[in-house]
């Protein structure tokens, strides 16, 4: 038995250190290869997995982030798009230059009576 591999804790702390961090591996490829070219395979295969797995990790938090902001820039593009539409519908049918804050509700309807305003609702997936 060496140092490094005494009990199971000291395997587990190994493995970790060594096999899946990669520190100093090659000071423990060379203590199995003293035991048992056996455990040097073993650990080369531990550690491939080890690599695969966390690097397979990785590669999915990365996913998911790039998705989030790949939505989260989609939604502000729709809503920009949206609220240019009925800005310029506002403008048509009310005659007016600019929104100024707040419009009333007659207001409203009469922007929701237009199809461009129906049709840009219905895009952003308003009913």
């Amino acid at each position: 038995k060496t140092q490094e591999f005494g009990s199971v804790g000291k395997s587990m702390h190994t493995l970790l250190l060594d096999g899946t961090l990669l520190d100093n591996v090659g000071y423990i490829i060379n203590t199995l290869w003293a035991l048992n070219l056996g455990y040097v395979a073993m650990f080369y295969l531990f550690v491939l997995l080890a690599a695969f797995t966390v690097m397979n990790m990785l590669i999915g938090v990365l996913c998911e982030v790039v998705n989030a902001v790949a939505e989260t820039e989609k939604e502000g593009i729709m809503v920009s798009w949206v609220k240019m539409q009925l800005e310029r519908i506002w403008e048509v049918e009310a005659g007016l230059d600019k929104l100024t804050g707040e419009i009333s509700k007659e207001d409203f309807s009469m922007i929701l009576e237009s199809p461009d305003a129906c049709f840009a609702l219905a895009e952003a997936g308003g009913d």
